[in-house]
């Protein structure tokens, strides 16, 4: 059974992203930004080339030459200040705002870091980084917006629900409620304009697990893996012409990091 529900799985996710991209239309995962971008209203999806739910590009000419000279990039402190209140049930049952306000202190520093180690872990990356603001460097803020932990009531009803439904389709609905939820925003400063280069907002939640990992048994593991995802993704997408497609995960997962 198990054989046969991967197969079904792995085919329809191969139909499903020959179009659009599984998260968009699979998990039906949406992200409303905030006043943090200040393009926040005209974000739009381009999945033709990236990977998150909403981007802006500036399209003024002065400004893409000037960013064209920049060597460098500062990624700033990551902030929580538009963070949203919790919402699901299970959630609400197994933290208080004081636990996730103090998980969420560990989580700001882990998103720096792994954005800081995704550039300096490519030898080809675009930019360098920097220690501190400047005027040879384009300057990265970023935003959480919204977080609801992993829990262990959440796990055991949504792994109830994949066991027993194709989870692209049954499970990914059914189970959403239980699922572990990150959202992000992010805007990249050009230095000598002071005008944004790229604004971008996303969302993940918890994958559909084959094999159980134990990054699951952690509140803080599905927006951990997320992060270290779209810190992959933003340094592929300014690493990369703009003709190069940035191509979203799937919404299951296979290998445990």
């Amino acid at each position: 059974m198990m054989l046969t529900r991967t197969i079904l799985l792995l085919l329809l996710s191969c139909l499903l992203i020959s179009c659009r991209t599984a998260k968009s239309v699979v998990a039906a995962v949406d992200v409303k930004p905030t006043g943090f971008l200040p393009h926040a209203a005209e974000l739009k999806e381009n999945r033709k080339r990236s990977p998150f739910i909403g981007n802006w590009w500036n399209t003024d000419k002065k400004v893409l030459l000037a960013a064209e000279k920049v060597p460098s990039i500062y990624i700033a402190p990551v902030v929580s200040d538009q963070l949203r209140p919790m919402q699901q049930k299970f959630t609400k049952m197994e933290f208080s705002d004081k636990r996730r306000e103090t998980k969420m202190k560990g989580l700001l520093s882990y998103t720096q870091k792994k954005f800081i180690q995704a550039f300096e872990s490519n030898k080809k990356s675009r930019f360098t980084v920097v220690d501190e603001p400047s005027k040879e460097a384009m300057t990265l803020k970023l935003s959480i917006i919204e977080w609801e932990p992993n829990t262990y009531s959440g796990l055991a009803v949504r792994e109830a629900v994949d066991l027993v439904t194709l989870p692209m389709v049954g499970g990914s609905l059914l189970g959403k409620p239980s699922r572990g939820q990150i959202a992000i925003e992010g805007v990249l400063t050009e230095p000598k304009t002071g005008k944004s280069f790229f604004e971008f907002a996303d969302k993940e939640e918890a994958k559909t697990l084959f094999f159980f990992f134990p990054q699951e048994l952690f509140p803080t593991g599905q927006a951990k893996f997320a992060i270290r995802e779209w810190a992959r993704q933003f340094e592929k997408l300014m690493s990369t012409p703009p003709d190069k497609q940035i191509k979203d995960s799937l919404p299951f997962q296979i290998i445990g990091f």
